[in-house]
């Protein structure tokens, strides 16, 4: 009996998802208790305020079909962020019973008192958070207060995707996995060319992403918000990626450039998986680990992650909880992985199907690229709202910087100041 879904006058269509993240490791199979929900018909709304949703066949195939298949007498409202926001919500005095939400975005369920405390019903449960990448479970703590709020559903970490046809124009070898950055960088040396008048960019990633989720796990604001971008770590990163502008002119191209065929290697999120090939169908490509460095080996990026939250004002807490800990399900995970989605759990058996199922990812290196490094740790931070509107600043300093060619010393220092001031201005905001 599979029941269809009732939406509110609000919603409308909804998103495709970029069901990714990475549990890397080993687990038990747990069986997820569905107590909770009993056999009383229900109905559950589910807040996409993270995902991109373009159908509503997509938010089905991806997350209500499962729901109403386990539990027949569950019946889900979709509430889209696209036309809701937070702000919407409280003026129509809705409160959705499962908020997905970015996991570094804690703050702001908090903000508007959504937050729940999820230990009472891991325990009563007996949900394992062991099946869980700790990594990720971790950066939700250090989004917030230090609770666990809710529970990591996917993600769409990096990794590196490379034009075949451009390695093979000039004869040089694809990348692989385990390569140091100082390895792609030789890489892209080598494939930096223009020939028969079209130019060739050798690599090229989105700065906002390699700053905030780096993989030296850094903050720009320490717990006191204060800035701390004035250290050799931070000059590490930034001297790391500006070198690969250096050798296009000063600049990085758009990492959405990949199907025009004229950059060689791109750092971006594992999603494009399911877009490039439907953008250029012609396009050679596979994938392969991201890069490292020496003084964090294996590390990849911290994880862009997005959870499913269970709210404080829920009148259905339990069955909530019970649907939340049926879509982390080794059944469920399995499903969506052989689609070409990063499960969140550390399950192999769950890992090493991924992409089975779809065709156009027959032959790709992608359970290597994905699981080949672990998450690097989140940073504890201190008033996290801050920490992400300053997040723009960083990105802002190294691109003024690789386009005026400016001293890295003199960008951190003005970064340093630009920041502490943001941060004394937010301390006085809030004291009034």
């Amino acid at each position: 009996m599979n029941k269809k879904f009732v939406l509110s006058a609000t919603v409308i269509a909804a998103a495709s998802i970029a069901v990714a993240g990475c549990g890397k490791g080993a687990s038990t199979t747990t069986s997820v208790p569905d107590n909770g929900v009993g056999n009383e018909p229900i109905t559950l709304s589910i807040y996409t305020q993270q995902g991109n949703y373009v159908t509503e066949k997509d938010f089905n195939d991806q997350i209500g079909d499962f729901i109403t298949k386990k539990f027949p007498n569950v019946t889900i409202q979709h509430i889209l962020k696209a036309k809701n926001s937070y702000d919407d919500l409280v003026a129509q005095g809705t409160t959705p019973d499962i908020i997905l939400e970015g996991s570094s975005n804690v703050s702001k369920l908090i903000s508007y008192g959504y937050q729940l405390d999820l230990a009472p019903y891991i325990d009563k449960t007996k949900f394992s958070l062991n099946r869980i990448d700790p990594a990720l479970l971790q950066q939700i703590k250090n989004s917030g207060d230090g609770k666990l709020y809710g529970l990591p559903f996917y993600g769409d970490t990096e990794i590196l995707f490379y034009n075949k046809d451009i390695f093979d124009k000039f004869g040089v070898a694809y990348p692989k996995d385990n390569m140091t950055w100082d390895q792609v960088y030789e890489l892209a040396k080598s494939v930096t060319r223009q020939d028969q008048g079209n130019q060739y960019y050798g690599f090229t990633a989105y700065p906002g992403i390699q700053f905030k989720y780096n993989q030296l796990s850094i903050p720009w604001l320490d717990t006191n918000n204060q800035a701390t971008v004035e250290t050799d770590k931070w000059k590490e990163l930034f001297s790391n990626l500006s070198r690969f502008a250096q050798l296009q002119g000063g600049k990085l191209q758009s990492v959405d450039d990949f199907p025009k065929s004229q950059i060689a290697m791109d750092l971006h999120v594992e999603s494009k998986v399911f877009q490039w090939p439907q953008q250029a169908t012609g396009l050679n490509w596979d994938v392969a680990a991201t890069p490292t460095f020496p003084d964090a080996p294996q590390t990849g990026f911290q994880s862009n992650e997005y959870s499913l939250f269970v709210t404080s004002a829920s009148p259905h807490k339990d069955a909530a909880f019970a649907v939340v800990s049926y879509l982390l399900s080794d059944e469920v995970q399995t499903a969506l992985s052989k689609k070409g989605y990063v499960t969140p759990l550390v399950n192999k058996e769950v890992q090493k199907v991924i992409g089975q199922d779809n065709p156009g990812l027959t032959g790709k290196n992608l359970f290597n690229a994905v699981f080949t490094t672990k998450y690097a740790q989140s940073p504890k931070i201190g008033n996290s709202d801050l920490y992400g509107t300053t997040s723009g600043d960083v990105t802002a300093a190294f691109n003024t910087m690789i386009t005026n060619n400016a001293d890295l010393n003199t960008t951190l220092r003005q970064l340093t100041d630009s920041l502490n001031k943001k941060a004394d201005a937010a301390k006085a905001a809030g004291s009034k």
